[in-house]
């Protein structure tokens, strides 16, 4: 009794054939599951690398900290890591393309990309920073003159902030005020300008930052925004100009009393050539999750960094969808093999190689069967009158070829039909032959075969005797 046989009585009559059927089962789920293990991706399960952010008291810390804390709820790893700002990063993600270290990094727009160092940028978060002049509350600044000869905290040096103010300060028109920029930590810089031993302290930061707003409101700073900053922002097509109302800070004491232009920037989401598609698409996901806008934001509409460090396609496909592509969504390890468009080629490819090989078999196929009948042809033509396989076996010992010149035909025939069957059997095996083209190739060989027992009947026995 077969399998099926057993398992039709039912399990009252076979507890055995039903015990079999639920092992089998629990196989073949458990094959799918370890399946999926290794190739459906859950969350950001296979987002582990590192992010550099900045000063621990900067917003990019803070966001950095953020996104750490959703992918871990997700089993994804983000380990954050403290640098002095996107001068910094970006130099950290082109040494680390040397050991292969993955990271991300925010890189304020502008700074320069070394050439050739593999960096991608990921798109931009959805909302820019701006460039704060921060003074001592009731300093008289109503135009750029009234700076001269300050002195200018420009925050700690491989800071964004840093390389700002210093491409800033070296525009002609800053460049004769005489302002004097030297390097502080955030937090530093704020305390000197409280106590008096700088003129200003900038910061280019998020408006709405935490660290911005204890400033304005207990440390009795103000931001000075002198009119004219939209001069400086259009030589810069990375740069543009926002505008913070008044009362942003404390609608009740009216701060800041009057609006406040100030010179804004966008943040770039960096990346090396260390990071694997499938981490790379883990990681937008995540900052989609983590800001709403961040889709609707992207891509960059021109950013300088781009000139060296290009959108990356993982990047460019996902804003086109607003979500993972299905195959970055359940085959993250294929994708990290090679991108979706080459596997679409690589399928492209292996099809058009397959239908190669079924047309250049059915070609030899048609080549032996040509052959094939053109030998029976000879076959033939050695009987007169002309007899089939099976009556030419069936021929008397006294009729068959007797003459030299027929019997040297008929050898010669079968050295042909020989070699014929040779040809057909190494097609038969070649590497080539679509499977289940076999079947046509020994029907070629069995009919060989038949016209060679033919050609031996009258050929005769290699004694010469006579069938008894």
């Amino acid at each position: 009794m077969s399998f099926l046989d057993e398992l039709a009585f039912g399990p009252g009559r076979n507890w055995r054939a039903w015990g079999r059927a639920l092992t089998l089962l629990a196989a073949l789920v458990g094959l799918v599951a370890l399946l999926l293990y290794f190739t459906v991706s859950g969350d950001y399960a296979f987002l582990n690398a590192a992010v550099y952010t900045g000063s621990p008291t900067g917003e990019y810390h803070t966001v950095g900290e953020k996104l750490a804390a959703r992918a871990r709820k997700a089993n994804g790893r983000l380990d954050v890591v403290v640098t002095a700002g996107s001068v910094e990063n970006v130099k950290r993600l082109a040494r680390d393309k040397g050991r292969c270290a993955p990271a991300f990094a925010f890189v304020q727009d502008g700074v320069p990309m070394p050439e050739d160092a593999g960096l991608a940028s990921l798109g931009r978060l959805p909302k820019p920073e701006s460039l704060l002049l921060l003074a001592r509350r009731g300093r008289a600044v109503a135009t750029f003159a009234d700076l001269r000869g300050a002195t200018v905290g420009i925050g700690p040096e491989g800071s964004g902030t840093a390389f700002l103010m210093q491409h800033l300060l070296e525009d002609s028109d800053l460049a004769s005020l005489g302002l004097t920029p030297s390097n502080h930590a955030l937090a530093e810089q704020a305390e000197l300008v409280h106590a008096g031993k700088l003129d200003l302290a900038a910061f280019v930061m998020n408006e709405n930052a935490p660290l911005i707003r204890k400033l304005i409101e207990d440390e009795d700073l103000e931001i000075v925004a002198p009119p004219g900053i939209d001069g400086l922002t259009e030589r810069d097509s990375w740069l543009r100009v926002g505008r913070i109302p008044a009362g942003y800070y404390n609608v009740a004491r009216q701060i800041p009393a009057t609006d406040k232009d100030v010179a804004q920037v966008d943040t770039l989401l960096m990346t090396n050539a260390c990071v694997g598609r499938a981490e790379r698409v883990a990681f937008l996901k995540l900052l989609s999750d983590e800001f709403p806008g961040f889709v609707r934001a992207n891509p960059p509409p021109s950013a300088k960094s781009q000139d060296s460090a290009p959108l990356a396609d993982e990047a460019r496909e996902f804003f086109a969808i607003g979500e993972p592509a299905i195959p970055d969504r359940y085959f993250p390890r294929l994708v990290n093999l090679m991108s979706p468009a080459y596997w679409i080629y690589l399928a492209m490819a292996a099809t058009v190689l397959f239908n190669a090989m079924e047309v250049y078999s059915r070609f030899r196929l048609w080549r032996i069967d040509a052959n094939r009948e053109a030998l029976e042809g000879r076959l033939k033509a050695l009987v007169e009158p002309a007899l089939t396989r099976e009556q030419i076996k069936a021929v008397p010992d006294d009729a068959r070829l007797a003459t030299p010149e027929r019997r040297k035909a008929a050898q010669a025939l079968m050295k042909d039909l020989i070699a014929l069957r040779a040809h057909c059997q190494a097609q038969l095996q070649s590497f080539v032959t679509p499977m289940g083209r076999e079947l046509y190739y020994r029907y070629q060989e069995a009919m060989i075969e038949e016209a060679i027992a033919a050609l031996a009947t009258l050929l005769g026995r290699p004694d010469g005797t006579k069938r008894t």
